[in-house]
């Protein structure tokens, strides 16, 4: 009998669009600047740098403690907890972010357990 893929939440999915989103645009700013720095310095791309870089640091701190839904039972799952790590088969000791990586072993979480349904997902 063939398992069922485990159901996603794209948890992480936020983080790699805020660093993919970032990239590009610092990318832009690079290839869209003058050859002299002080005429860079008075370009829109060069003060739109500072809001930007603000604006993700915001966002990365808001978007670890929203919330996931359980795609298995539809209710919210909080992001801040004392969570196992599958890898080390230990638990953090303390609330952290799902988002954070293992105290012990340094590894990032991939899938968690709904506290409501107790059925597993994706993150």
């Amino acid at each position: 009998m063939e398992e069922k893929p485990l159901k996603s939440v794209f948890f992480h999915f936020r983080f790699k669009f805020l660093a993919i989103t970032a990239i590009f645009f610092l990318l832009w700013v690079i290839l869209s600047g003058s050859a002299e720095f002080d005429q860079f310095a008075t370009t829109l791309q060069f003060k739109l740098l500072g809001p930007f870089f603000i604006g993700s640091g915001i966002f990365y701190l808001v978007f670890r403690k929203v919330p996931v839904k359980c795609p298995n039972c539809n209710k919210f799952v909080s992001t801040h907890k004392d969570w196992h790590c599958p890898d080390c088969d230990k638990m953090q000791g303390k609330k952290r972010y799902l988002s954070d990586k293992c105290v012990h072993c340094k590894q990032m979480l991939a899938t968690s357990f709904c506290d409501h349904c107790k059925e597993e997902f994706r993150l």
